[in-house]
């Protein structure tokens, strides 16, 4: 499995807990399987692990599964492009992901 595509399912997935869940745990066996960019895997695995552990007893709007979906499915794009530049793209792209998510809403 790549990132590619975990990122790849996330986009193509219906917005709600099962599809965080499913980055969740896929991004948790690339920490294991690519320890060079586990930073970057674990970044994407807390943001996907909190939205379920915060929203999947509690109804949301459609409206708001949709934008926090998008608001990771950037974050991932963003990693998916640094991945190959290797680690200091790699570290500027979580630097930026990091900033950008402490402005946010913080759905997750």
């Amino acid at each position: 499995m790549r990132f590619s595509d975990i990122t790849q399912a996330f986009d193509a997935s219906t917005p709600g807990s099962d599809a965080f869940l499913a980055v969740k745990t896929g991004a948790q066996a690339l920490i294991g399987a690519d320890p060079a960019n586990a930073a970057a895997y674990f970044l994407i695995y807390g943001y996907a692990r909190n939205y379920v552990i915060l929203h999947d007893d509690e109804p949301i709007t459609l409206a708001y599964a949709q934008a926090s979906k998008q608001q990771l499915l950037g974050y991932m794009r963003q990693l998916e492009a640094a991945l190959p530049l290797g680690p200091a793209a790699l570290l500027q792209a979580m630097s930026a992901i990091v900033s950008d998510y402490l402005k946010s809403s913080k759905p997750f």
